[in-house]
């Protein structure tokens, strides 16, 4: 595990070495970062003294790079340092859930399918903050693997990870029915979420609600699912750069955008329904958790109207765990071309893409689609696909030493009486 974990690190620090110009030093991303952190140093106030699009939660892992460093390149070279080291951590967290809840081998396949899901994502994988979101799931899927006094810990960690990017709050309901102590957990995850959310709030008000009407207003992104779809029809006109990605106008656009919060709520409100059914039934287990986080937040990604790469990152910690078996196999190899073909996607065929050209809208509905299999195959499984198994014997080990206790308290009272 650990010579796994080094390994991969050092091939994406590698990779990281190889980007062009344009991903690096030219990354709008990175220049945001950048300026928000040295803005922190200089003792200006996100928000209210600078405008920044990104949750409050994000801002403390801008400043060390810009602390430790003087020039661009630096910058950039210290942030990916750190980007890698938080995959390489969220990498050994993930097989270490692994190996709790299947033996002492079971890490094996899904820290592989981990690692090689990273270093396919190289492209954004260091040069991003959505580490961040991979490390707060790793976290919580760790947490909730060994249970106790770690489970309020993945409760913090899905909270922290929300105020840096919301979508850890998706894995809320999954890690609370997977797991006894809810009531104390949203509490726990509510008081980390605030102590970010909080202080902008107060300080900055209006302007810190500013940065979420920012992407209420943002268009129909040309990687999302409904732009691949309307490019195959031929309906797109024109292609433009608008709140830091690129838009796609045409016929059916507004009608796409209009549709996308109801979409995202009906597809996450399909993907509930399986949850909710294990549930009553006493089959869902620790195991589980893993699976229906990941669904949740390919629900999500589908529905939205922004679909941009990094967010593969979100679910490195999750999909290696969702199934075991023959079926796991399957789901990590789904995974991996998806990987790939988000790669394809950007940048090596970014340019056709943006011109409407082959391969690039071909590869982007093959990518899409693979992820609308990928949301099917782990919101309603066919069969029981094993992982939970170990979190599902844990619960009836519970179940039955409650029984056991309450007869052995009954034979004691009818033996007084």
């Amino acid at each position: 595990m650990t010579l796994l974990a080094v390994v991969t690190h050092r091939a994406m620090m590698i990779q990281f070495g190889g980007l062009p110009s344009l991903l690096r030093e030219d990354s709008n991303d990175l220049r945001i970062y950048r300026d928000a952190g040295e803005a922190l140093l200089r003792g200006e106030l996100p928000y209210r003294d600078f405008f920044i699009e990104y949750p409050p939660g994000s801002l403390p892992f801008f400043v060390p790079p810009a602390l430790f460093t003087d020039t661009k390149l630096d910058y950039i070279a210290l942030f990916a340092w750190e980007m890698a080291t938080a995959l390489t951590a969220a990498l050994v967290l993930t097989a270490l859930a692994a190996r709790k809840l299947g033996g002492t081998w079971a890490w094996v396949a899904p820290g592989l399918t981990f690692a090689i899901a990273a270093i396919l994502l190289y492209p954004v994988a260091l040069v991003r903050h959505d580490a961040v979101v991979t490390l707060s799931l790793a976290t919580a899927v760790s947490c909730a693997a060994v249970g106790g006094r770690y489970l309020l810990l993945g409760y913090a960690s899905l909270g922290l990870g929300a105020a840096a990017k919301l979508i850890p709050a998706l894995a809320l309901l999954p890690l609370a029915v997977a797991r006894r102590g809810a009531g104390r957990g949203f509490a726990v995850f509510s008081a980390a979420l605030a102590l970010f959310v909080v202080p902008p709030l107060l300080l900055a008000g209006g302007k810190f609600l500013d940065s979420f009407a920012y992407h209420a207003r943002r268009g129909l992104q040309v990687e999302s699912l409904a732009a691949s779809i309307l490019m195959k029809l031929g309906w797109r006109e024109e292609t433009t750069f608008g709140h830091g990605a690129f838009e796609i106008e045409g016929r059916g656009v507004e009608l796409a955008i209009s549709l996308s919060m109801p979409l995202t709520a009906a597809l996450l409100l399909l993907t509930a329904p399986a949850m909710r059914r294990e549930y009553r039934s006493g089959r869902l287990g620790v195991g589980d958790f893993p699976r229906h986080a990941a669904a949740l937040l390919l629900a999500f990604m589908l529905g939205s109207k922004v679909l941009s790469p990094q967010y593969m990152l979100w679910l490195l910690p999750l999909v290696p765990l969702a199934a075991g078996g023959l079926a796991g196999a399957c789901v990590s190899a789904i995974f991996l071309v998806t990987c790939w073909a988000t790669t394809q996607v950007f940048p090596v065929h970014y340019s056709e893409l943006l011109d409407g050209r082959y391969p690039g809208p071909d590869l982007l509905l093959f990518r899409n689609l693979l992820l609308v299999a990928l949301w099917a195959l782990l919101s309603f499984p066919r069969r029981e696909t094993g992982r939970g198994e170990p979190g599902r014997r844990r619960i009836d080990s519970e179940r039955a030493g409650a029984e056991s206790e309450r007869l052995a308290t009954g034979s004691q009272r009818a033996h007084v009486g």
